[in-house]
């Protein structure tokens, strides 16, 4: 079997000794991946991963029954005192494949079982690939207090795009924040609700949902929930940076509700595909290219890094 591994800043595909499932496993042949901002972190050397690793954990594919599934990549301890409390999601010994171990970027990958979600049979792949990001968005959402109308996304990357889509989708009225004029064109290109600025002073309670995490990002965050009616929201998706500054007075005064959001669980998971599959055409939209995998090396800078593509696909139907 081949596996692509990505060190040394290039990407490298090796035929490697077969690795057959277990008893608890189901192989599953990758169709496509999508590549996401940890994808991007890892190949510009921000994130340190351990070399060589086949990257890849939004995936989608067939099993060798020819059933479409996507996969859960990140595998709980079931362990650890927040999995014994039931949050999987924020497990202290996770496993994410494609971040910590290898990932889907191969001819075949072996899946536990219970990490293996069918989708509809006539979904195409190509969406089933933007499962795992819109778990992330809806994941995000499902925090927001129900009196909740207004919610301002601060990025207009993927998960931002994903979480204005999913948003709209719930019945929220969401806007993107995104200072990038290029990527503000392609906001607009989609049809996505998305400004450079806003207006600092609202008649109502506001939800902000943060996917950029940077100082800049969550001043600008609390700036305008100081100007929202008190019990807004402030929920952090974005783990750019470890240490940012939080405004006590905006906070206390405002009885500011802050919260972070850590990927998905099960359940998200679950609705991420019904939502998905009753809405195909808007989130066909947010696919920007498919590539081929055996030419990675000489796309991957061009449509990931220099251009501001919100979603990338990586095809695998060789």
């Amino acid at each position: 079997m081949w596996k692509i591994f990505f060190y040394h800043g290039k990407f490298h595909k090796l035929f490697i000794n077969d690795e057959n499932p277990n008893k608890e496993e189901i192989k599953i042949i990758p169709k496509y991946i999508g590549i996401c901002g940890t994808d991007k972190n890892i190949y510009l050397g921000k994130k340190k991963v351990n070399e060589p690793l086949v990257i890849g954990h939004e995936i989608s594919g067939i099993t060798v029954d020819g059933n479409k599934v996507v996969v859960f990549p990140n595998y709980w301890c079931g362990k650890c005192k927040n999995c014994k409390k039931g949050f999987y999601n924020s497990c202290r010994n996770k496993i994410s494949i494609g971040v910590n171990t290898n990932g889907g970027l191969a001819e075949w990958i072996n899946v536990p079982k219970q990490y293996v979600f069918k989708i509809p049979e006539d979904l195409d792949l190509r969406l089933g690939a933007l499962v795992e990001p819109t778990a992330v968005a809806f994941s995000a959402l499902r925090k927001i207090n129900t009196n909740i109308e207004d919610i301002i996304v601060i990025g207009g990357g993927s998960i931002g795009s994903l979480i204005s889509i999913v948003a709209k989708v719930l019945g929220f009225k969401p806007i993107i924040l995104e200072k990038d004029p290029r990527k503000m064109e392609r906001l607009k290109q989609k049809g996505l609700p998305a400004t450079y600025d806003i207006e600092e002073d609202f008649d109502t309670q506001i939800a902000i949902i943060d996917t950029v995490n940077s100082r800049e990002s969550i001043a600008l965050s609390l700036k305008l929930l100081q100007g929202a009616v008190a019990n807004s929201q402030l929920i952090i998706t974005g783990l750019d940076e470890e240490n940012i500054i939080l405004n006590r007075d905006i906070i206390v005064r405002n009885e500011i509700i802050v919260q972070g959001s850590i990927i998905y669980t099960p359940a998200d998971f679950s609705r991420s595909i019904q939502i998905i599959d009753k809405n195909r055409e808007i989130f066909s939209k947010i696919i920007d290219k498919i590539a081929d995998s055996e030419n990675i090396n000489d796309w991957f800078k061009a449509y990931v890094i220099d251009e501001p593509n919100l979603k990338v696909l990586i095809s695998l139907n060789n």
